[in-house]
């Protein structure tokens, strides 16, 4: 039964899901969803009217999306991350050839990442998505910001033919890791994190600007993928580029998800539950694949914490089935390239 009937416009609940960016730390968010449905027994993708997912949030929300069981997204990150992020050979001389390579050029081979997302995603297209889908990037071209969206409004069809694979390499192309992506059509694209990393607000514009839900009825969930305590040493506030080093990339990283979110409980009034757990300085980064079971465990862990929040505020009842507004699998394969 519809859950739905019998609820006016003005009594309905409008769901969200909002998946940070965060590299192998994606495995932490797999591992909350994969945890959270096994123990509700409710699929998360009938549960959210829309989802927004950043970089390796990107990748998760887009397999949802296309019905990936939440096991075997959690999968990808747990068998195929050691690929994916190779750990540099034993011994100085080891760290030291990655550091050279890294000094001139990505760290990390796009290659590799596609060829394991297509093992998941195959080569289904974005618009097959079963749900509300918006995925941030960064158009290396011309320099705005590039939202993928699947097409739950009329004028949303740009992007329903384009092979998913592209969007999830798209909103994962982390400059110095991986290669900005090109896309064959003239696109080129960078990581949605170097201006959306926690797309907690990105989702909730496009709800209410775009959808027209009012944002007093609207509940977010918001995943991170693990944070730390803020701390900015007295060295570093005079220091210079030297003395910040890629501290600066931590720091903008937490400034702009503590803005995000600051505007997001401000627009939702206080409804959005962030999952998200502190982690020692040092202990996670965005490609360490050695540290993933732990990833794994510390997920499976905040899932059970907030397992009866969530089941409460999120998973108590499925939302009205997403219909797309235009029917990618109805048009032909020339199509994109004439558009």
């Amino acid at each position: 039964m519809d859950a739905t009937i019998g609820i006016t416009e003005s009594e309905r609940r409008y769901r969200v899901l909002s998946l940070d960016g965060g590299g192998i730390k994606g495995t932490y968010t797999a591992s909350v969803l994969e945890n959270l449905e096994r123990l509700s027994s409710k699929r998360i993708s009938e549960h959210f009217d829309l989802i927004a997912g950043t970089s390796t949030g990107g990748i998760i929300a887009i397999a949802i999306g296309l019905g990936v069981p939440l096991r075997q997204i959690l999968e990808l990150y747990v068998e195929r991350g050691p690929e994916i992020f190779p750990a540099p050979a034993p011994g100085v001389g080891g760290k030291l050839s990655s550091l050279w390579r890294h000094t001139w050029r990505p760290k990390h081979s796009q290659e590799v990442l596609a060829e394991a997302l297509d093992r998941v995603i195959g080569g289904r297209k974005f618009g097959e998505s079963q749900n509300r889908l918006v995925i941030p990037a960064f158009n290396a071209v011309t320099g705005e910001i590039h939202l993928f969206k699947t097409s739950h409004i009329p004028a949303y069809q740009m992007d329903c033919q384009r092979p998913a694979t592209d969007v999830a390499l798209a909103t994962s192309a982390a400059p110095t890791f991986f290669s900005a992506y090109h896309d064959g059509r003239g696109g080129v694209y960078l990581d949605g994190g170097v201006w959306a990393n926690c797309p907690a607000v990105v989702a909730l514009t496009e709800a209410t600007a775009k959808l027209g839900w009012p944002a007093e009825q609207i509940d977010v969930l918001s995943i991170g993928t693990t944070s730390t305590p803020f701390d900015i040493k007295r060295n570093k506030r005079r220091a210079g580029l030297f003395g910040w080093n890629k501290g600066v990339v931590d720091v903008l990283q937490q400034a702009q998800s503590s803005g995000m979110l600051g505007v997001a409980r401000a627009m939702t009034g206080q409804r959005l539950l962030r999952i998200d757990a502190v982690a020692r300085p040092g202990r996670f980064s965005l490609d360490n694949a050695s540290e993933v079971s732990d990833l794994q465990a510390l997920g499976e862990n905040c899932a059970r914490q907030n397992l009866e929040t969530v089941c409460q505020q999120f998973l108590s009842d499925p939302v009205e089935a997403f219909t797309p507004c235009f029917d990618c699998s109805s048009v032909s394969a020339n199509w994109l390239e004439s558009a």
